[in-house]
């Protein structure tokens, strides 16, 4: 992914001001005090929030000129509930499905096992805790298939078994060479963060 003079600002309070960085493949741990922009840097990357200038692109794929296949190239995990609550665990998959062509099935099913998504996959996900929400979303990022996966605090709610599987695929994805991994968090990565590349925002924002 690269991102080339991004400015962004907020009503009475500017944020970026031509900001540049090549997102390579494997993992970004991008760090920062509460406050520095990271929430709003992932969801300028990935099409929720509009600059006010720059240029995003994922390879030859501008957001600007290809804007589906753009969002197609990125996966973007929030810090909230999952959207779309009235569907349950196995319809949000489905629905996913649709929009990211590439998801492993294969993966998904191990992810779904391994959080322990299982009992909840055909019940309204506004009927779940918000822990197991989280673990949804998660299964989905980690199985999309998408070119760059955007996950902001994806540790947050989680429980301690859940921590550990989530951070043992992180340490997964972050070998891997082809697709590129940007994730904030105030917790330690554990395994995954000796294989990171560390991005201190405040020294770049």
């Amino acid at each position: 992914m690269q991102v080339q003079n991004l400015s962004f600002s907020y009503p009475g309070r500017h944020v970026f001001s031509g900001f540049s960085h090549d997102f390579g493949p494997g993992l970004t741990w991008l760090r920062g005090r509460n406050g520095c922009g990271k929430s709003t840097l992932l969801q300028l990357l990935c099409g929720a929030l509009a600059p006010t200038a720059g240029a995003l692109a994922v390879g030859a794929v501008r957001l600007a000129t290809q804007p589906l296949a753009y969002r197609q190239a990125v996966f973007w995990c929030g810090p909230g509930p999952v959207v779309f609550d009235h569907l349950s665990p196995s319809e949000y998959f489905g629905f996913m499905r649709s929009l990211y062509p590439c998801v492993d099935e294969a993966a998904l099913g191990q992810h779904v096992g391994g959080l322990g998504l299982t009992p909840f996959i055909d019940k309204p996900l506004c009927t779940l805790s918000s822990g197991t929400q989280r673990k949804v979303w998660l299964a989905m990022a980690l199985s999309a298939g998408a070119t760059v996966t955007l996950m902001d605090e994806p540790l947050n709610a989680l429980d301690a078994a859940s921590c550990a599987y989530f951070l043992d695929a992180l340490q997964q994805c972050a070998q891997h060479p082809d697709r590129s991994w940007i994730v904030t968090s105030h917790e330690d990565l554990g395994t995954a963060a000796k294989l990171a590349q560390i991005l201190e925002l405040t020294l770049l924002s």
